[in-house]
């Protein structure tokens, strides 16, 4: 029983090291807090670890992970509806310069910033689809998966709010560089 028990930890170590960053950022831009996203990422983890056993029943653990995220971040924000989430620029991240986390907390912060800055004013189903495509690194398939919409519907949406975000930013560079 023993080694079965290490076997698995040993498994499931091996997951979170290659998924935890990804799955981190994945709730972090749903979620919009630091603090949340990390819990809700150990959260589905320990779920995993408990209710799972070995993963090899899953064909696609990425793909498994990401809906579980992406159901906890939806039950996260079902429940806390009421409340306030914090902004991303009052969020409380501890720094220490020789930390390298903490470093990569503040790049997270500006990335987040400049992305939200873009996608803001994009229907959310379109930046939500871009957030999942280009940061999530999901395929179109995952994403209509995770969402629970046609793949099709994906592909229009991800190509509409790009081709909104490419005139957006080239209205910004004629605005910058004055040449109106």
């Amino acid at each position: 029983m023993e080694l079965a028990g290490r076997s698995k930890l040993n498994e499931l170590e091996k997951v979170i090291t290659e998924y935890q960053d990804q799955l981190f950022r994945f709730a972090f831009y749903r979620t919009g807090c630091f603090e949340e996203s990390q819990d809700i990422v150990q959260d589905v983890f320990i779920k995993v670890y408990r209710e799972n056993g070995h993963l090899t029943f899953v064909n696609n653990i990425r793909f498994y992970l990401f809906k579980c995220i992406a159901n906890a971040c939806i039950d996260y924000l079902r429940k806390n509806k009421k409340l306030k989430l914090e902004s991303i620029d009052d969020a409380v991240i501890p720094v220490n310069i020789y930390d390298e986390e903490a470093s990569n907390q503040i790049i997270l912060k500006e990335e987040f910033n400049r992305l939200e800055n873009l996608l803001h004013e994009l229907p959310w189903e379109q930046s939500e689809t871009i957030r999942m495509r280009v940061f999530d690194n999901l395929s179109f398939v995952e994403i209509a998966s995770v969402l629970d919409i046609p793949v099709t519907t994906i592909k229009s949406r991800f190509k509409y709010g790009i081709d909104k975000l490419k005139l957006k930013i080239e209205t910004l560079k004629e605005v910058n560089y004055g040449l109106q």
